[in-house]
């Protein structure tokens, strides 16, 4: 059942760079200008930017046994706890950001 374990690391992945990306874009009037300039405005943006991250990333891992292996794909339970830190502390990383923009503010 590589699947299950495959999508679990594919949003884990996705996860973080996604929120990296919002946390730059937060700080960088440049990268949030120049998201707007792909699509028309920055949250569309970065949607079709996940979309397209989590594909790419379960097609890897999907089509690759060497990357499952490295990464330990099969082990679920890893990763299911890999996502939920990744999502914490992509949350706490935004609140973080968004709160210290507003006490600057």
């Amino acid at each position: 059942m590589k699947e299950s374990g495959t999508f679990i690391a594919s949003a884990s992945i996705t996860i973080f760079l996604t929120g990296c990306i919002i946390i730059a874009h937060d700080l960088s009037t440049d990268f949030r200008q120049f998201l707007v300039e792909i699509t028309g405005h920055h949250w569309i943006t970065v949607s079709l930017i996940t979309i397209i991250l989590f594909a790419l990333s379960s097609g890897i891992l999907l089509s690759s046994k060497n990357a499952r292996k490295l990464l330990k794909v099969y082990d679920a339970r890893l990763w299911s706890t890999a996502l939920l830190a990744v999502t914490l502390v992509m949350i706490l990383g935004i609140l973080s950001e968004l709160t210290a923009r507003f006490l600057a503010d």
